[in-house]
């Protein structure tokens, strides 16, 4: 049934009304365009809809069931009209936002507190996701906007339509046995000892796995990898028993403080925090405004 929003209302107006004549003059039409719209809403209907009652007309059953139809979908263009047009704060939406671990940890309280504050219509809907496949998630619209990570030596590739920002950059940490505190502070006798130590790494198959062992040959090391561990927690753990060094960052130690010997992996080596998100989700206001929030949240922790 081909039928206009303009008919239905006109359709209404005449069925309130009860005469072609009445409708054309609350509507400022004149009687024959009633009569025409009228005409081709009868036409896309299967069965007649008026009846003629002298100079009145009066709705048939068919009519009857139209109009009841054509008040909910009238009623439901007015409230379209009404949350498109009026002020954004009542549009309200909810963004998907991919995250891990230490980010979601350092970031996502203070992005809803901001958003809370300038754009109180959007929320967050945060959904763990690996950060190896965040780029794929993104891609193939699970989520819409994505904390991920970038390394120095083991760069992401770049992907068409996607646009990755930087939020916040931080260096790798040494986290070493207790007996290492006084080589802390002698680059020289660090990596001498980190290359005489057994290491925890996370696996060489994975990204964080493959971004440790490029950040530790920068650093002129070759780790001694003895025990191979996923959770950063267990990694910074055994380091703090005794058992060996492991790599970590200041937002990862967040997920599980430590009082081990810190030091500063020697090469300069760091990871990115950063927003990922197709350039045509960028459009959307609200995901902007989750973007926006987010760096906001690393500021503080980039001036430190």
């Amino acid at each position: 049934m081909k039928w206009t929003f303009e008919q239905l209302k006109t359709f209404k107006v005449v069925a309130d009304r009860g005469t072609m004549t009445a409708a054309a003059e609350a509507l400022g039409f004149t009687p024959g365009a009633v009569s025409q719209q009228m005409a081709a809403l009868q036409a896309a209907v299967p069965r007649p809809i008026f009846a003629r009652d002298g100079r009145r007309v009066v709705l048939t059953d068919a009519g009857v069931t139209l109009l009841h139809h054509a008040t909910t979908l009238l009623e439901a263009e007015r409230k379209a009209e009404a949350a498109l047009s009026g002020p954004q704060s009542e549009q309200r939406s909810v963004v998907t936002v991919g995250v891990f671990g230490s980010a979601a940890v350092s970031a996502m309280q203070p992005a809803i507190e901001r958003l809370r504050a300038t754009a109180p219509h959007v929320a967050i809907q945060a959904v763990e996701v690996d950060v190896e496949y965040m780029p794929q998630a993104i891609m193939s619209d699970q989520i819409e906007i994505a904390l991920g990570l970038n390394y120095d030596d083991a760069p992401q590739p770049p992907l068409r339509g996607v646009v990755t920002e930087v939020l916040y950059r931080e260096p790798f940490l040494m986290v070493l046995p207790p007996a290492a505190v006084p080589l802390t502070a002698d680059k020289r006798a660090l990596v001498e000892y980190a290359n005489a130590t057994e290491w925890v790494l996370p696996p060489i198959e994975t990204y964080y796995g493959r971004a440790c062992r490029f950040a530790c040959a920068r650093a002129g090391i070759e780790p001694r990898v003895q025990h191979t561990v996923t959770d950063t927690a267990v990694s910074i753990a055994l380091a703090e028993s005794g058992v060996g060094i492991t790599l970590a960052t200041t937002l990862m130690m967040g997920l599980r403080p430590t009082k081990s010997p810190i030091a500063t992996l020697p090469g300069n080596s760091h990871r990115s925090i950063v927003a990922i998100a197709r350039s045509a989700a960028l459009e959307k206001d609200s995901v902007r405004a989750v973007r926006d929030a987010l760096t906001q949240s690393f500021s503080p922790l980039a001036s430190e």
